[in-house]
């Protein structure tokens, strides 16, 4: 191990075997790390590294190696959770025009809290119980009505705009709203979840909302957040998109799958990744093997691929953006925590405020 070592893939202790296997098999001398020396096949994020003068012929290789994957298909259920706030409900009103182009069924869904009473005596337990059971019945009763009154306006709106063929429904759910949500999600089983957020204001530690951040790290469910100022009219406004690369294996599939909900629109599509150096023997052959992977799924949608240069990717996805004119960002939020480690969050919800650009994140 004269060479220097690089990851060129992190999987199950199972799967690392296999890929071990594979590349040796074809002449590249491969090393696991990370591995259970007790129980092995309990191995979860093994890395499989390799000499760095071997980077291009394995990524070639695992270019080839790699399976098309399932035939992806557009979205046929769109679930909106909604508050009743201005940004929640513009989420709504966008989730409408994809419904149109998907020709797909929009469920509303509001989840409302119950009061909650912790320690109480012994004693008290049933006068408390009967307010609790009052509170309850009028937070229900309140959420009910304020749910229908935008239902009902919702399918106005969708009758005045040519939209009155598209089937809408509405849930209510009580509870934490991420629990709320993640528990339709299961039930519902929606090819979209589309969340408004807003534009400032979240805590440090957040990206796009506690919310939307909880629901995508618990559900395999895209997720197409709409930034508070986001003010689309129509679906022709958005004409550029860009998808973050990081070179993750999950790339390929977020990838496939972002292109087949695009292939309704007319658009200009882009793959982009940050690095020092653009010239770098082993980023230029990871690029390469995304580009001839896409062109040998995809064959109908044209997609442009670039190396930035640049040593922070926030600031440099966020002059990209500005530069290039993107209307719609879409990246994978890996569980632990892509999305706080490719931006910092503030600049994240500073891009979200000024640029105004819905963030469509795939899970991991």
């Amino acid at each position: 191990m004269d060479d220097k070592l690089i990851v060129i893939a992190n999987d199950s202790y199972t799967s690392a075997l296999v890929l071990q296997s594979f590349l040796e098999a074809n002449g590249i001398k491969s090393y696991l790390k990370n591995v259970n020396l007790v129980q092995p096949n309990v191995s979860d994020n093994v890395k499989v590294l390799i000499n760095v003068t071997d980077a291009e012929k394995a990524i070639k290789l695992l270019s080839a190696y790699r399976t098309p994957g399932k035939g992806e298909s557009q979205p046929r259920k769109i679930l909106v959770p909604i508050d009743f706030t201005e940004h929640s409900k513009n989420a709504a009103f966008f989730a409408l025009r994809l419904a149109q182009v998907y020709k797909a069924e929009v469920k509303l869904l509001h989840v409302f809290n119950s009061p909650i009473v912790d320690m109480i005596p012994f004693t008290d337990m049933a006068s408390i119980q009967i307010d609790i059971d009052i509170s309850y019945g009028v937070l229900q009763e309140d959420a009910r009505k304020k749910l229908i009154k935008f239902f009902n306006e919702y399918k106005k709106y969708a009758d005045d705009n040519g939209m009155g063929d598209l089937k809408i429904g509405y849930a209510l759910r009580e509870g934490f709203a991420s629990y709320g949500i993640i528990d339709m999600c299961k039930r519902y089983k929606p090819g979209l979840l589309v969340m408004g957020t807003k534009s400032e204001g979240f805590r440090s530690s957040e990206l796009v909302g506690g919310v939307a951040a909880d629901v995508v790290r618990a559900t395999k469910v895209p997720l197409l957040v709409i930034p508070e100022k986001a003010r689309l009219k129509n679906l022709n406004e958005v004409k550029n998109v860009l998808y973050a690369t990081r070179f993750d294996d999950s790339d390929f599939t977020a990838i496939r799958k972002l292109l087949t909900m695009l292939s309704g629109f007319n658009l200009n599509v882009s793959c982009a990744n940050v690095c020092d150096n653009p010239e770098d023997t082993v980023v230029k052959a990871r690029m390469s093997a995304l580009e001839d992977y896409i062109k040998r799924v995809v064959k109908k949608t044209k997609v442009d691929f670039e190396l930035i240069k640049g040593k922070n990717a926030a600031e440099a996805f966020k002059g990209y953006i500005t530069g290039k004119n993107i209307n719609l960002l879409a990246l994978t939020m890996h569980k632990r925590g892509l999305l706080e480690r490719l931006f910092n969050p503030s600049l994240t919800r500073k891009m979200l405020s000024d640029a105004d650009i819905p963030l469509l994140i795939f899970p991991e």
